[in-house]
C-alpha cells in the first residue's frame, strides 16, 4: 500500500512543479533556446521533453542562438567509474554568456531521465532574475491581501487502512476450533466529496480557515457511509512567486459519520479526532482571486472494522487498521475586502 503512497506523492509533485513553473514564465514572451550535446539517443528524447514543458508554461522557443534571451544546455555523457549516464544542465543568459545555475544528476535509463524533466525544468527556471518574474507591468497583488477568502472546492480523498495483525490468526480471521481462515490486506478507500472553507488572513503571513467536507466512502462492501469531516488550519501565506501563495498549514479534524440508505456503520472503532497537514498552492485568476490546489495528510489512527466474516470466521469480532487519508482537491479563492500588507 505505502508504494501507492509513494507513487501518487510522485505525481503531486511532479504536477505542483508543473504549475510552479507556469507561474515563473508568468506569459511574459521570454525567448529560450534548448541545446544539447552527448549521447544522441538521450540527447533528442529530453530535448523535446524540455520544450514541451518550455511551451506549456508560456515561454517561446526558437532554434537561433541571437533571437534568444536564456538558453539551456545540457550534456549527456556516460560515467564509466559509475556504470550510469551523467546529466549536466545549465540555465545561461545569451547576452554574456553568463551561467545563472548548474547541476547534474546520474541515471540509468531513458525512462528515469526523462520521469524528472518536469522538476528540472522547474528548478532552472526558478532561478530567472527576479524582473523576468514579475514582468515590466506592476504587479496585481490585491488578489492575494484580502481580509476574507471562500474557498469552495471538490476533493478526492484516499483512506489508506494499513492491517495491524493483532488478534488476527497469520493475518486472517478464524474460527473456534481454527480450522477456517479469511486472509485479509491492506484497504485503499476512495472518497470523493465537496467542500468549503472560510479563511481569515487576520496576518500578511498567517491566517486561519475553518471549514467542512462532505464524502463518500464505502470501506466494506455495501457499507457505503458519508463522512463529514468539519476541520480547522492554519495556513501560512508566503507569497515570494508572483501571481501565486503557497500555503502550508497545520490541521485539525473532527469526523462525522451517517449511512446512506439502509446501511449499517461497517466501524466499530472511528477516531473522531485526527491532526494532520497539507500544503495549498493558489494561482492567480481574476481580480480578487485564485484557482488552488490542495494536498493534505491527516493521520486518524487505531481504526476498527466490524468483522464481516461473522457467520464463518467471527474471531476476532474487531479487525484492527492504522488509517491516514490522503486528500487532493482543486477549488477556488474568492477574496473579499482589502486589507494593508504589514
Amino acid at each position: 500500500m505505502w508504494q501507492i503512497v509513494k507513487k501518487t506523492l510522485c505525481v503531486l509533485v511532479l504536477i505542483f512543479c508543473t504549475f510552479s513553473a507556469v507561474y515563473a514564465a508568468n506569459s511574459k514572451n521570454i525567448m529560450l533556446i534548448i541545446q544539447g550535446t552527448g549521447q544522441p539517443a538521450f540527447v533528442q528524447g529530453f530535448k523535446e521533453a524540455l520544450i514541451i514543458e518550455a511551451k506549456a508554461a508560456g515561454y517561446d522557443i526558437t532554434e537561433t542562438p541571437s533571437m534568444a534571451k536564456y538558453a539551456i544546455r545540457f550534456s549527456v555523457e556516460f560515467d564509466q567509474a559509475a556504470q550510469r549516464s551523467k546529466f549536466t544542465v545549465s540555465l545561461v543568459k545569451v547576452v554574456d554568456q553568463y551561467v545563472i545555475v548548474s547541476m547534474e544528476y546520474m541515471f540509468a535509463d531513458e525512462e528515469e531521465m526523462l520521469l524528472y524533466s518536469q522538476l528540472v525544468f522547474f528548478m532552472l527556471m526558478a532561478n530567472l532574475p527576479d524582473n523576468e518574474v514579475a514582468g515590466s507591468a506592476p504587479l496585481d497583488d490585491g488578489w492575494r491581501n484580502k481580509w476574507l477568502y471562500l474557498n469552495p472546492y471538490f476533493d478526492y480523498s484516499i483512506m489508506l487502512l494499513a492491517l495491524n495483525p493483532a488478534g488476527l490468526h497469520k493475518g486472517a480471521t478464524f474460527n473456534d476450533p481454527k480450522t477456517l481462515f479469511n486472509h485479509l490486506d491492506n484497504k485503499v478507500v476512495t472518497m470523493p466529496g465537496i467542500g468549503v472553507g472560510l479563511e481569515l488572513q487576520f496576518l500578511d503571513f498567517m491566517s486561519i480557515e475553518p471549514g467542512a467536507l462532505i464524502s463518500s466512502e464505502e470501506a466494506q462492501k455495501e457499507h457505503a457511509m458519508w463522512n463529514i469531516a468539519i476541520s480547522g488550519k492554519l495556513k501560512f501565506p508566503l507569497k515570494f512567486i508572483g501571481n501565486a501563495v503557497l500555503e502550508p498549514y497545520g490541521a485539525f479534524v473532527y469526523s462525522m459519520r451517517f449511512p446512506q440508505k439502509d446501511t449499517v456503520e461497517p466501524f466499530a472503532l472511528y477516531p473522531q479526532y485526527a491532526f494532520g497537514g497539507g500544503v495549498q498552492v493558489a494561482l492567480k485568476a481574476g481580480k480578487s482571486g485564485g484557482i488552488f490546489f490542495d494536498v493534505s495528510y491527516i493521520y486518524y489512527g487505531d481504526t476498527g472494522l466490524k468483522n464481516p466474516y461473522g457467520d464463518y470466521t467471527p474471531n476476532p469480532k474487531i479487525i484492527h487498521y492504522e488509517q491516514a487519508i490522503l486528500g487532493i482537491g482543486v477549488g477556488y479563492k474568492f477574496g473579499f475586502i482589502d486589507r494593508k500588507r504589514k
